[in-house]
Formats: structure tokens, C-alpha cells, sequence
């Protein structure tokens, strides 16, 4: 009797296939919604910031409180990530083996002014799995040994370190220690700085539509680049002049101009663009 391969390795063995760029035809296999498809999210009364914010308000949660803060950031992170076309779901709990948000990267789900740029980008959604950390104090390179271990604690179709990318956000930007780490992992790691824009203003700002993290850092290693986003940079922009909180400099005008961390392909920034549907 023949023996067929499992599921799993029929669909990896496809994603490989497609990193050698050989046939567009794959492409659409590989970014199919079953592949899209995210765990569910961990908590049946919120799911993004303004249900958690609005869950808090009903049950009287302490905004003091490690679960309200620590949440909080979480979503920040989540709706923040989605500017540089992640698409995640929070999984953070008691028992989440320190792994807060799950999901995927779409490079290819990016535009840029220059089409000819935007074609080349790489097609394929990367797994992720994302650890928020809400750090008061200088990021020690032991964090990037942690992240390594998130895989294990992984749901199905994410534990694999060779093909997942295990993200690190936190509010403290890299040190040279953690620069080194970061270098050194023999897995795909990224880092992220996201700031809150709320503790810059010395309150907190709960309207659903009002942006509430800013990307100050983006780092990541050998590993990533070898999953195929060869071309793919980081950049500065500078957003309009405005009193909202961030670090800022002086246009010709003596008005401050925020700037933001954003991705760039070749040299030309980039954003997110819709999901296509699989």
C-alpha cells in the first residue's frame, strides 16, 4: 500500500516551492484563506481595543491594574502592526507561554507610490507569533532567548522555527546587547519598538478611531530576510504637523512634524493595503 504524506508536509513542501519563485500559479496556493484562517481569539468578551476598553468601563477593571495595562498594550500592538500589514489575533493568557498575539505578515499586501516597486514584493503571508512587552526598564539580550522557546506553547501551523517568525514588541528600544542576540538566533526574530502615544500625553485617549501606538524601531536578522523579503528596508516618515504627542522635529515653519518608523522596499516606503480574499 502507498503511503501519502500528512497534510502539513504536502502544504510546506508547496510554501518552499514558491520561495524559489519559479511559478506565479503557486503564489495563489499559498495565500489561500485556509492558510489565512487565525486561532481564535483567547477572550469571548473583547477583541480588539475599543471592545476591551468598552468590557473594562462595564466590569470596573482598574486602568492601574497589570491585566488592564498589560491588555491594553496588547491591543495597541495589534492595531498598531496592521499599519505595517500584520494581520493578528490575541491569544494572551493565563496559560499563553508568553506568546499575546498570533497571526500573519503580508509583505505582499503592501503598495507603494512606485508600481513597479509594489510588483516585486514577495507574495506569501509568514507566520507569526508576537510577545508585547510593556518594559520600563533597559531590555536585557535574555528576552530574545526567551522568544526563541515561544514555539513550543504554538498552536497547530506555527510551530515551526524555521518558517515562523517570532516578533518582540516593546516600548524600549534595542540595546546593543539585544542587537547582538537578535544577530546570533538561529531562528527568524524580529524586534519592534512601539510606543504608546497616550503615555507621551500623560493620559489616556479612548476613542476607537484615534491612533494609539507609534513604531519608533524595527529590527530583525539573517533568519527573516531568508524567507524571502530580500529588498525589504526601513524608513522615516513624516507625518503632518499636529499637537498629538511623538518624537517630533521643526518644519520651515516652526510647527512640529511627527516622524514614524515605516517600511520601505527598495528604498521607496510602503503601507498596508487590503487582504485579498483566498
Amino acid at each position: 500500500m502507498i503511503r501519502r504524506p500528512p497534510i502539513s508536509y504536502i502544504k510546506l513542501s508547496i510554501t518552499r516551492w514558491w520561495i524559489t519563485r519559479h511559478s506565479s500559479t503557486v503564489v495563489a496556493i499559498t495565500t489561500t484563506a485556509a492558510q489565512k484562517k487565525l486561532p481564535p481569539s483567547s477572550s469571548i468578551h473583547h477583541h480588539d481595543l475599543p471592545s476591551f476598553l468598552a468590557h473594562a468601563r462595564r466590569t470596573r477593571l482598574s486602568p492601574t491594574s497589570t491585566l488592564y495595562t498589560g491588555t491594553r498594550y496588547e491591543y495597541i500592538c495589534l492595531q498598531t502592526l496592521a499599519r505595517l500589514s500584520f494581520t493578528l489575533t490575541r491569544t494572551g493568557g493565563r496559560a499563553d507561554y508568553g506568546i499575546d498575539l498570533v497571526g500573519h505578515w503580508h509583505p505582499a499586501n503592501a503598495s507603494s507610490s512606485s508600481s513597479s516597486s509594489s510588483s516585486s514584493l514577495p507574495s506569501h503571508p509568514l507566520r507569526v507569533l508576537v510577545q508585547c512587552k510593556a518594559l520600563r526598564s533597559k531590555p536585557a539580550p535574555a528576552l530574545i532567548r526567551e522568544l526563541e522557546g515561544i514555539y513550543a506553547g504554538a498552536p497547530a501551523g506555527w510551530r515551526n522555527g524555521d518558517t515562523t517568525i517570532a516578533v518582540l514588541v516593546a516600548k524600549r528600544p534595542a540595546t546593543k546587547g539585544v542587537r547582538e542576540a537578535l544577530r546570533c538566533s538561529r531562528v527568524p526574530v524580529m524586534w519592534v519598538m512601539l510606543e504608546e502615544l497616550a503615555e507621551r500625553d500623560g493620559g489616556y485617549v479612548e476613542e476607537a478611531e484615534e491612533e494609539k501606538g507609534r513604531v519608533r524601531q524595527i529590527l530583525w536578522n539573517a533568519k527573516v530576510i531568508e524567507l524571502g523579503v530580500e529588498g525589504l528596508g526601513v524608513g522615516v516618515r513624516y507625518l503632518s504637523p499636529s499637537s498629538s504627542s511623538g518624537e517630533k522635529r521643526g518644519d520651515n515653519r516652526g510647527r512640529s512634524v511627527e516622524k514614524e518608523v515605516v517600511l520601505t522596499w527598495k528604498g521607496e516606503p510602503v503601507v498596508a493595503g487590503r487582504e485579498e480574499e483566498g
